[in-house]
């Protein structure tokens, strides 16, 4: 896929993909600090202007952490087995590191609409939830699976429910 600038995929997150429902109300936004030695920078997802998910730079640091913490008393996995459970606790946090999101976007922009709202990444299915192309069917039948889901991802799913009066 072409590199394209944040300005443009924002504006196809924000007006070309998301749905009637929701234009206005959900905005992303993406900074890089290029001062800093490294360009640390973070991502966030606003829903009428507050913050639902906020990725911050420091969360590599606290999944390192945290992985290392783990690594001392799981002996018997690798390290990239640990990590890669550090990673999905965070994630149903609702904890993402920066590249986590473009690593979503990357594959929800590549994968039809069907697939991403079946993805194991929440990013993605976040992303797919709230696009146009998912009509009322798909989102009555979708309904009643969401309790098996991250807290945070179940706001996106009942935010378009209740948008689009998906009863149930």
């Amino acid at each position: 896929m072409a590199r394209r600038h944040w300005a443009e995929v924002r504006n196809s997150l924000e007006q070309e993909l998301l749905c009637d429902s929701l234009k206005g109300r959900v905005r992303y936004f993406a900074t890089r600090y290029r001062k800093t030695h490294d360009g640390i920078g973070r991502v966030c997802v606003l829903v009428d202007e507050t913050e639902i998910i906020n990725m911050p730079f420091s969360i590599e640091n606290e999944r390192y952490n945290e992985t290392r913490k783990r690594k001392k008393y799981e002996t018997d996995k690798s390290y990239n087995d640990i990590h890669k459970e550090v990673c999905e606790d965070f994630a149903k946090k609702g904890l993402y590191y920066p590249g986590d999101f473009g690593v979503a976007l990357d594959e929800f922009l590549s994968a039809n609409i069907q697939d991403a709202l079946q993805s194991s990444n929440y990013i993605v299915r976040m992303l797919a939830i709230m696009d146009r192309r998912v009509g009322k069917r798909t989102l009555e039948r979708i309904k009643p699976t969401i309790s098996d889901l991250p807290e945070w991802l179940q706001f996106f799913y009942t935010l378009r429910f209740d948008n689009d009066c998906i009863s149930g």
